[in-house]
């Protein structure tokens, strides 16, 4: 990696850092704020590497279940790029119906359904991203945490990540909590 684009990388991800840190504090633990939600998943489409065989076409980001963060979701679809691609949103409502995508979101309703979607996903490169705490302990690569202060953060399933092929910079994992 290049030293200015290091250096980019770096800025990027602390600007993630405070910027999801204020939005992070206007919620309580009872009320998600799911635009934090959405930043996150933006963030982690931008940092994290999928192999060269997953680089063409559209970006498909799967929901597995109902979530308000769908809205979010595609609010972001349809304003942002992921590294240069269209990202298109795919919504599902059983486990059954997952087909080929880059990042899956498990909504917390569906969150019984994350050992089904390891199996399913074993060796494809997709990135599970749990939207309740404690799934990244159960299969999901990254999963949302409430700390104490109401501050959100993310949970790392390392192991989880390079078993699907995935390559997570090392800042990102800076900004996340290693299980």
């Amino acid at each position: 990696m290049s030293k200015t684009r290091n250096i980019l990388l770096r800025g990027s991800l602390l600007l993630l850092l405070l910027f999801s840190k204020g939005l992070a504090e206007t919620c309580s633990a009872q009320e998600v704020d799911y635009k934090s939600y959405t930043l996150f998943v933006y963030n982690f489409i931008k940092y994290i590497e999928w192999p060269e065989n997953k680089s063409q076409g559209d970006f498909v980001l799967g929901v597995l279940g109902d979530s308000p963060v769908v809205k979010e979701l595609e609010k972001l679809a349809a304003t942002k790029k992921a590294k240069g691609r269209t990202i298109v949103i795919k919504k599902f409502n059983t486990p059954e119906e997952v087909t080929d995508c880059h990042l899956l979101y498990v909504t917390a309703a569906k969150s019984g359904s994350i050992k089904q979607l390891k199996e399913m996903t074993k060796n494809k490169a997709v990135l599970i991203v749990g939207e309740r705490e404690g799934l990244a302990r159960k299969g999901a690569a990254l999963s949302f945490v409430t700390l104490e202060d109401d501050v959100l953060k993310f949970d790392i399933n390392k192991a989880e990540i390079e078993i699907h092929n995935l390559k997570i910079p090392g800042t990102l994992i800076l900004l996340g909590l290693v299980i």
